[in-house]
C-alpha cells in the first residue's frame, strides 16, 4: 500500500519516471522490498525441474541471508538479499572436494499476496528459481532439539562423520578419515534455526589443515534429521551436511 501511494504521488507531481540522474544514490521506491518479509522456509513447487529449499533470515543491516540448497545435496547457494531486490553471493557445487564457490548475482521478485507466498530468483539457475513459502520459521528454536548423537555417511559409505551435541550446544566429533570437529549449535531466539559455528581439523599428508565454518542448522519436525549449511571465513568453500540421529 505504501508503494502504491508513493507511486501515485510521483505521477500526480509529473514525476512518474524514476530519474536516476536526479536521484543519484537513492532507492527506486517502486522496486524496493523489505527483506525482513522474506523470512521463512521456501521450497520449489511440486514438479520443479530443480528441487531446492531456501531458508531466509533477516540480518542486522536490513538485508537478509538466503541459504538455498538443492534437495539432492548437489549444490548450495548463499545470497545476501538487499532492499533494492538485488542479491549477491556464491554458488557451490558440493562434493567431497568442496569446489571453490563461484560468484552469483540474482534479482529477487516476491509476491507476498499469493497463497502461499511466492518468491523467485533470476540468476541463480538458467531459468528463474521459483519458491513457495512453506514455513515462517518465526518460533524460537529449542536448544534441546539438537542435543544428542548425530551421524552421516558420504561417498558410497567411505566416510562417516559423527557429532555429539551437548545440551548447551557444544559440538565435538570426528570422521573415519581422521578429521576432528569442535564448535557449537546455538538456538536462535526469533527464528526456528540454529547458529552453527564449527572448526574442522583434517590430516593432509604430514600436516593438519584447520578450517573454521559458520552458517545455520535446522531440524525436521520429527527431530531426527539435522541439516547444516555453512561457509568458511572467506566464503571460498561451502558445505552441507545431512545428519541422522543415532
Amino acid at each position: 500500500m505504501a508503494v502504491l501511494a508513493i507511486s501515485a504521488l510521483l505521477t500526480a507531481c509529473g514525476g512518474g519516471d524514476w530519474d536516476e540522474d536526479e536521484n543519484e544514490g537513492a532507492i527506486d521506491p517502486v522496486n524496493t522490498i523489505d527483506p525482513a518479509q522474506l523470512k521463512g522456509r521456501w521450497v520449489t513447487p511440486d514438479g520443479a525441474t530443480v528441487a531446492m529449499t531456501a531458508v531466509i533470515m533477516p540480518d542486522a543491516t536490513g538485508s537478509a541471508d538466503a541459504w538455498i540448497l538443492a534437495k539432492d545435496g548437489s549444490r548450495l547457494v548463499k545470497l545476501l538479499v538487499r532492499n533494492d531486490r538485488q542479491a549477491n553471493g556464491k554458488s557451490y557445487a558440493l562434493s567431497p572436494d568442496n569446489a571453490v564457490g563461484q560468484p552469483t548475482m540474482a534479482t529477487a521478485t516476491p509476491d507476498l499476496t499469493a497463497t502461499p507466498k511466492r518468491l523467485s530468483f533470476t540468476g541463480v539457475n538458467p531459468t528463474p528459481l521459483v519458491l513457495d513459502q512453506s514455513e515462517t520459521v518465526a518460533n524460537p528454536a529449542v536448544q534441546a532439539d539438537v542435543a544428542g548423537n548425530w551421524s552421516t555417511t558420504l561417498g558410497s559409505n567411505s566416510q562417516t562423520t559423527q557429532w555429539t551435541v551437548a545440551p548447551a550446544g557444544e559440538v565435538t566429533g570426528n570422521s573415519t578419515t581422521g578429521c576432528q570437529y569442535t564448535g557449537s549449535l546455538a538456538a536462535m531466539a526469533d527464528t526456528d534455526a540454529y547458529k552453527a559455528q564449527f572448526s574442522e581439523s583434517c590430516p593432509e599428508g604430514a600436516a593438519t589443515v584447520n578450517t573454521a565454518f559458520s552458517g545455520i542448522a535446522t531440524v525436521n519436525p520429527e527431530k531426527n534429521r539435522l541439516t547444516i549449511t555453512a561457509t568458511n571465513a572467506d566464503e571460498t568453500r561451502g558445505v552441507a551436511v545431512f545428519f541422522a540421529r543415532k
